[in-house]
């Protein structure tokens, strides 16, 4: 039965009409936002360019800041000193043209100036000013000059050098605003002589070191003279672009602090990758209609800050810019939109023309699923004869029912067929399963079958494990109607295997455990000797020291009364010369030939240079006693500062600068502690083991840096103690400013036998041994704080007992 014409392509009609209008609807909104979404890059774009731009004029600015620097940390700076100084800017920074130094010339200090630049190699140096042709020419009369003094560039600027900054009015006003501010000033734009292209100069002032400035008489009072940097304008604009998406964007750059003709610096031109610094270059008046920037200036500039003087950046579309994709964009929506639409009208008529085809179809599966009901009835009957199997065989429908219960499921299970037929098989049997229900259901509707292992209850509440297999049951036409299950009873086999498994795992622990107290046994071991080790070093040394204490102390008494004879003998030879200022000729010739005036000046110092020597022995002998307390198996109260200092002192000749390594600086931050009770001899081992590893990690890192890397950061170890309260403990902290550890380093620094250094230089038992006398002997905490790049720092906690 046909349904009518005009009805039947009623819906079609009104779905093209609706999809014709929300295509209008969704081109027009597509439009609007591309458009919106264009402002928003171009904005972005227009951000990121002035950021760039500041950013460069910030890190050459900052080049010339740590120029002036140089000068206010030396007070004085040669020719040579500026040029090494500098000449690493020049090489990293090739926006910058180059750096000069103009000193303040009094005109009375003028000759003398002059004559003295031309004794450093410049012959015919004198200080010039521009003439009327543009030539250089001798200046004339002045209260004072700033003539460039040096000159180092990237290209030769000599012809610069004597030119008096002061003698041109536009270098002037900015040299004189640097000294009044004590800040840096900037130009306006200037042409380089040597390059005849447009750029400006920046002063960075010099005042007389160590003098005050803090008001305005006192900076001009002690102004010495400016550094220069100069710079391209064209090189500070290419420095900023690399990394910027410029494509179909102009700009211009203006100097707003300066006269309006004299604003323009510089013109980025898109289409030529161009940048154009010539003055003469056609400034617009005006933003073309229809653009970005149309009657929204603001939009389209930004500020730029160099030193005093304001720049700005207008930065200008190309035309189009914006209609090149948001038109095609909202074209393309459109065009989709009614495809779209032409796709839905023509799907909705076909459907309609095949509704009383599915209606047909509906009819013919409700006949199909008559004969299936009458299908399974016949299977059911055929499973009867299933009921003669050993196996536990169940059938249940789509909805988890049991259908059918063989007489294998009864002597399994304890249920009868009566008791069974119509439970849900989960419940009735209380399934655990070995995962989620949802999962196993899923693949087994996706393979057809499904095989594992479930945990069942039995009528009488034992628990028993079944290997069970299921299988999709289907009609002639592949329609599911059921599924079969098949049960067997493994649970004796399974606790054969989990016992044997259990046996497995008690003798693999027991052979773990073995291993651990095999390794414990070598640890405490290896300990041992070291600690034996230590002992009889420790007294080796204490020997050595008493043997050479007693010769020291012998030569050190003596040295007294030698002094004491010797100035006798000075006086009685001062008797003579004055009594008898004529001797023979041969007393005479002895005197100059032993020359007695130099040896009596020169005895007394080398006796005090000699008891100064014997003190310093006896120090060290006495540090190395102190140090060495192995022998001491008791606990005694102890000054801790007094074992760090021996320790020091034993490793001063690693500490102090040699040609192969710098110095490494101490410093100490001791607070007020009380005596400790402690192994004295234990922890001095500690302080040993700590500070030499942080020696050898500062050399290893200064291997590793540059001269001038070190210089700028010299390598230190600090150490500071402290008392806490509550309870009462001291607190130790070793610090370098070393390279730091590596978080997998650090998780391992207290294990035995771990080292990072190289095979023959550790052991890997110094902080493991460190460990184990502040932790276990004392009670104490050892523990490690750093991180890769910021150093290491080790803390020590001692109870006070």
């Amino acid at each position: 039965m046909a349904l009518p014409k005009k009805r039947h392509y009623t819906p079609a009609l009104l779905m093209l009409c609706a999809g014709i209008f929300l295509s209008v609807v969704a081109s027009l909104t597509v439009g609007k936002w591309e458009t919106e979404n264009r402002k928003a890059q171009f904005k972005n774009q227009a951000d990121k360019l002035a950021t760039a731009l500041q950013q460069s004029i910030d890190t050459n600015l900052g080049m010339l800041q740590a120029t002036g620097k140089l000068y206010a940390a030396s007070g004085k700076v040669d020719r040579q000193e500026f040029k090494i100084f500098v000449g690493d800017f020049l090489a990293k920074y090739p926006s910058i043209l180059g750096f000069n130094w103009s000193q303040r010339v009094l005109a009375e200090e003028r000759q003398a100036f002059e004559q003295a630049v031309r004794t450093e190699g410049y012959p015919n140096f004198q200080i010039t000013e521009s003439g009327a042709q543009g030539q250089m020419v001798r200046a004339g009369e002045r209260p004072e000059y700033f003539p460039i003094t040096y000159v180092s560039s990237s290209n030769s600027q000599n012809v610069a050098i004597g030119f008096d900054l002061a003698s041109d009015p536009m270098r002037r006003a900015a040299l004189e605003n640097a000294r009044d501010t004590a800040a840096m000033s900037s130009t306006g734009r200037v042409r380089i002589f040597t390059t005849r292209k447009l750029g400006f100069l920046t002063f960075q002032p010099v005042y007389r070191n160590g003098t005050s400035v803090n008001n305005l008489q006192s900076r001009r009072e002690n102004f010495e003279g400016v550094v220069t940097a100069v710079f391209q304008i064209a090189d500070i604009v290419k420095a900023a672009l690399p990394g910027l998406e410029l494509d179909r964007f102009n700009f211009y750059i203006f100097d707003d602090t300066a006269p309006v003709s004299d604003r323009f610096l510089s013109f980025y031109q898109s289409k030529n990758q161009e940048i154009v610094t010539d003055p003469s270059h056609e400034v617009p008046l005006k933003i073309a209609d229809k653009s970005l920037c149309w009657n929204n200036f603001v939009f389209c500039s930004r500020s730029l800050q160099v030193a005093d003087r304001q720049w700005s950046i207008v930065i200008i579309p190309e035309p189009g810019y914006i209609a090149i994709k948001s038109y095609w964009k909202t074209g393309l929506t459109l065009a989709s939109s009614l495809l779209l639409t032409i796709f839905l009208t023509i799907y909705i008529m076909m459907s309609l023309r095949y509704t009383f085809q599915v209606e047909y179809l509906v009819q013919e599966r409700t006949a199909q699923a008559k004969q299936l009901s009458e299908t399974l009835q016949k299977l059911q009957q055929n499973m009867e004869m299933l009921d003669l199997a050993n196996d536990s065989i169940i059938i249940r429908d789509l909805d988890d029912k049991i259908t059918y219960w063989n007489q294998g499921a009864e002597r399994l299970y304890g249920w009868s067929k009566a008791e069974s037929l119509g439970n849900y098989i989960h419940s009735l049997l209380q399934t655990i399963f070995p995962q989620p229900l949802e999962e196993i259901m899923a693949l087994f509707l996706q393979e057809g079958h499904w095989e594992g292992e479930l945990i069942h209850t039995k009528h009488n509440g034992e628990k028993i494990i079944v290997a069970s297999r299921w299988t999709l049951q289907k009609d002639e036409y592949g329609q599911i109607f059921a599924i079969l299950e098949i049960n067997n009873d493994i649970t004796d086999r399974k606790q054969a295997l989990d016992a044997l498994r259990e046996s497995e795992a008690r003798e693999r622990e027991k052979a773990e455990q073995l291993q651990q107290t095999l390794d414990a046994l070598q640890k405490a071991q290896v300990q041992l000797i070291q600690t034996e080790k230590m002992s009889s070093l420790g007294q080796l040394v204490a020997g050595v020291a008493h043997e050479i204490n007693n010769p020291v102390n012998f030569i050190y008494g003596n040295l007294t009364h030698i002094d004491e004879y010797v100035q006798v003998l000075l006086e009685l030879v001062r008797l003579y010369q004055q009594h008898y200022p004529y001797p023979d000729r041969e007393i005479q010739e002895h005197i100059e030939d032993g020359d007695i005036d130099f040896l009596v000046e020169d005895l007394p110092k080398i006796l005090v240079s000699m008891k100064m020597g014997a003190d310093r022995i006896r120090q060290i002998v006495l540090s190395l006693r102190n140090f060495s307390r192995f022998d001491e198996a008791d606990m005694k109260a102890v000054d801790l500062h007094e074992g760090i200092d021996n320790t020091l002192l034993i490793l001063q000749n690693r500490l102090k600068a040699k040609p192969e390594h710098p110095a490494i600086e101490v410093i100490k931050e001791y607070g007020k502690l009380p005596l400790v009770e402690c192994y004295a001899g234990q922890l001095n081992q500690v302080f040993m083991n700590i500070i030499a590893n942080a020696i050898d990690a500062l050399d290893s890192y200064n291997a590793q840096r540059s001269t001038a890397e070190i210089k700028s950061s010299p390598s230190t170890i600090k150490i500071t103690t402290t008392i806490v309260d509550y309870p009462q403990r001291v607190i130790i902290k070793i610090a370098d400013n070393g390279p730091g550890i590596t978080p997998e380093v650090k998780k391992r620094l207290f294990d035995p036998f771990f080292t990072t250094k190289p095979v023959g230089k550790g052991t890997g038992l110094g902080l493991s041994i460190s460990y184990q006398i502040v932790v276990e002997k004392h009670g104490g905490v050892l523990r490690c704080e750093s991180e890769p790049g910021k150093g290491t720092e080790f803390w020590i906690e001692i109870p006070v007992l």
